[in-house]
């Protein structure tokens, strides 16, 4: 006989119900003519500018152009989700998390949540399981807390519900897909995917006493963040120089409010406190450095912030941590690196599409100028890319700032992404081992290469290798070519590939990322005792 289920004695704060969200839905859906422009602009954005397609043609075999022509003819027939997760689809199957379709108000700004997180170890033997790591205080009833284990998720097994998520997201590799289903089991970003099915999950857990209990938590929807009261996306729209995946920024800020509050601030993109955090180890001589997010909006006073902190970390060492990291500003992930290298640092290089569409946007963007000539030139040498060059110079960025130059150990997962896949590669590919030859393809940098070692708990990182721009910013040089969307609806797209420097010049980070080396495979003692082993590896590799 099952367990009788339970519910939470009080709602989660800030939040409101699923039905309720959904009741706003369905009061005004989107018109057809919406509808059409949308699929429009897609196969404009795809075909014309998205710099990855021919990789992605090749690799996944899919051919995203076609698709959104037959999915134009289909609009009429199909419902206001219907239509959403089609639209979406077509995005996710490219398994590029720069490149995404952006729902329109209501769902813009905001985050499915169950108020909980999930995250996953392994025994020696290679068993899984699967535990509630944090949980707000309203959702805390009977047994439920932190520190149980997960039996079935809605009557499934819940490796086999974790499957069924992965299976449904666009990260590159299986490491990035695993990551980002295990916690879409209890987040999602509405801006990019409809909003859950199911209203509530039903859970059997097992306590840490062994006994067999169940509960029923429903889906809640929140704002990813408020800024003077009103809801908003968490990146900017017209930047020009980001590299992060947004919808993992959103999960990240609805993460930071439901287990981590602090006092009100006033945007994250402002307050390097939300994206920066600094200990010392109280048993051993070395610092640990967390670099949450590179969404911030000035890369020198981001940089001035990572100097001050290396500058109290003990000569001993210092472990730095981008685990989760989304990326965002690639100029600060630059620059902080500059910081942390005594040794010059070799920026990642950009290239663009040789497309007409390209062609026309490089010409209109005098900051684009200099990828004029080699676009232009393709129609006769038949490049698919662009001549690469750098968007930032770190040396300049950083410059005055003191350096750490104390022995370093870098921290990456399969959510590594974007500007700090760019962040960890540098970090394998320059320092003193830099300027020699390559020691291996993608394998990062260990004890004798790089500025030091990159510790794993994934094979690589999530493998984010563009500078990816806003259907907003394109239409500012683009207006003739790119016409004006419904309802704060919106794209991002992959404009220029990035390649690797150093010691692995050219070498492309989309699909492919930053290989960690050595591997950690997290434990209890991790995911419940604040990374105790993790940190104990990490130590192991200071000299």
């Amino acid at each position: 006989m099952s367990p009788r289920p339970t519910r939470p004695a009080r709602t989660l704060p800030d939040t409101v119900g699923l039905d309720a969200f959904m009741a706003r839905v369905g009061a005004d859906p989107l018109p057809l003519a919406d509808r059409y422009r949308l699929v429009t602009a897609a196969r404009v954005l795809v075909e014309e500018l998205y710099v990855h397609l021919p990789l992605k043609r090749a690799r996944y075999a899919t051919d995203p152009v076609q698709r959104l022509r037959l999915l134009e003819r289909r609009v009429p027939a199909l419902g206001e989700l219907q239509f959403h997760a089609e639209l979406a689809a077509v995005f996710r199957d490219l398994h590029d998390l720069h490149t995404v379709y952006q729902l329109p108000a209501p769902y813009r700004g905001q985050v499915a949540v169950l108020g909980f997180l999930v995250e996953r170890y392994q025994d020696e033997d290679g068993t899984p399981h699967h535990v509630v790591s944090r949980i707000d205080d309203a959702l805390r009833h009977g047994d439920f807390d932190a520190g149980v284990e997960l039996e079935l998720w809605n009557g499934v097994p819940v490796e086999r519900a974790v499957e069924r998520g992965t299976a449904a997201q666009a990260g590159c590799g299986p490491d990035a897909r695993l990551a980002r289903g295990l916690e879409s089991l209890t987040l999602r970003p509405l801006r990019t995917a409809p909003p859950p099915d199911e209203r509530w999950v039903l859970l059997t857990y097992r306590t840490p006493g062994g006994r067999l209990r169940e509960t029923r938590i429903p889906w809640r929807v929140r704002a990813a963040e408020r800024y003077r009261g009103r809801d908003q996306d968490p990146v900017p729209t017209l930047g020009t120089r980001l590299g992060i995946d947004a919808g993992n920024e959103a999960t990240r800020q609805a993460k930071r409010a439901l287990f981590a509050p602090g006092p009100a601030r006033t945007s994250v993109a402002r307050a390097p406190r939300d994206v920066l955090a600094y200990s010392a180890a109280r048993a051993r001589p070395y610092g640990y450095l967390r670099i949450y997010s590179f969404n911030v909006t000035s890369a020198r006073r981001f940089a001035e912030q990572v100097a001050a902190i290396a500058a109290r970390a003990p000569a001993a060492g210092l472990i730095v941590d981008v685990r989760g990291n989304p990326g965002g500003n690639i100029l600060a992930a630059e620059a902080a690196l500059r910081v942390l290298s005594t040794d010059p640092v070799a920026p990642v290089r950009f290239s663009l599409p040789t497309t007409r569409a390209a062609l026309a946007l490089v010409r209109a963007d005098p900051a684009l100028r200099r990828w004029t000539g080699s676009i232009r030139d393709a129609v006769e040498s038949g490049e698919q890319y662009s001549q690469a060059f750098p968007l930032s110079d770190p040396d300049a960025v950083a410059e005055g700032l003191p350096r750490y130059a104390g022995p370093k150990v870098l921290i990456v997962d399969a959510l590594t992404y974007s500007a700090a896949d760019i962040f960890a590669a540098g970090f394998a590919d320059n320092g003193p081992a830099g300027d020699g030859p390559a020691t291996g393809g993608l394998t990062a940098g260990g004890p004798g290469g790089g500025i030091g070692p990159v510790l794993g708990t994934a094979a690589t990182t999530g493998a984010g290798g563009a500078n990816v721009w806003t259907y907003e910013l394109l239409r500012v040089w683009l207006p003739e070519l790119l016409g004006e969307l419904p309802r704060g609806a919106g794209f991002r797209v992959a404009l220029r590939r990035a390649t690797r420097a150093g010691s692995r010049i050219g070498v492309p980070l989309e699909d492919f990322g930053v290989t960690a080396d050595p591997l950690h495979r997290l434990t209890r003692r991790d995911v419940l005792g604040h990374n105790r082993d993790l940190l104990g590896a990490a130590a192991a590799l200071l000299p």
